[in-house]
């Protein structure tokens, strides 16, 4: 979904970067960055190579597992990460390339995670590049709200992270021109909303925050309240429900 080759400076995410354009509260802010591809066809493993060759010479280093790359930026650790979906390996593995390609590339296999080829937006990006490389301006594709959701959603379920529930309800609530509802309506109009994994995706968020005592709205307040102030937590979780039965609302799935 973007150039490898384009490290730029910065903690946000394109898509919190574009919310917070139109007035959003900052985000708690991220130093990974996932980039989905589509996986080569036949013979064709230059595009791995050129990958790999562009982010060695950005200053990166291959890591185990092998889909995930880092280098130290202003001291913190920077991770890119690369993920696929595909059935030439179980979901939640490695699809690797061949080995005599010398790349040694990986891309993690995620269910969903084409979605976010066909559902997204385009944003343009202005940042200093690494290493003194001066300013640089590039168009980014970003996944679009629906395919983003529904990966969040997917993400939550399966590793029942806390910053997870965080990420979706932030987004919600930040989208611009009216919040959940609006970016359900957004949602509404995506080419992949008919799709039966996105529809099952939609009732399983359904089921995570549809009431305060669910895991979903739990877990977005534990993530920023204070363990013992139990007032900004009931606040916090009633703000979850709310928002996603917005979303579902404006997407008319409820």
């Amino acid at each position: 979904m973007a150039g490898a080759g384009s490290s730029c400076r910065g903690t946000r995410t394109p898509l919190h970067s574009r919310l917070a354009a139109f007035g959003a509260s900052p985000h708690v802010g991220t130093t990974d960055v996932d980039l989905v591809i589509r996986l080569a066809v036949g013979e064709d493993f230059e595009p791995y190579k050129k990958l790999a060759t562009n982010l060695r010479r950005s200053g990166f280093k291959l890591t185990q597992p092998s889909y995930r790359w880092v280098r130290n930026v202003d001291g913190a650790p920077v991770y890119v990460e690369f993920l696929c979906e595909t059935d030439q390996v179980r979901a939640g593995t490695i699809h690797p390339t061949r080995q005599d390609t010398g790349s040694g590339f990986g891309a993690f296999n995620v269910v969903g995670a084409q979605l976010a080829t066909r559902d997204y937006f385009e944003y343009e990006i202005e940042a200093e590049r690494l290493d003194d490389g001066g300013l640089s301006r590039v168009r980014l594709r970003v996944t679009g709200i629906l395919s983003y959701i529904v990966l969040k959603t997917l993400a939550f379920q399966d590793r029942h992270h806390e910053k997870d529930a965080y990420d979706l309800i932030y987004t919600l609530m930040n989208y611009p021109n009216g919040g959940p509802h609006t970016a359900g309506r957004d949602a509404a109009t995506s080419p992949v909303r008919q799709e039966p994994q996105v529809i099952e995706t939609l009732q399983l968020l359904n089921r995570c925050f549809n009431n305060t005592e669910r895991d979903g709205p739990r877990s977005y307040a534990n993530f920023q309240a204070e363990p013992d102030d139990i007032n900004s937590k009931a606040r916090l979780r009633n703000e979850a429900v709310a928002a996603v039965t917005q979303f579902l609302d404006g997407a008319n799935i409820r």
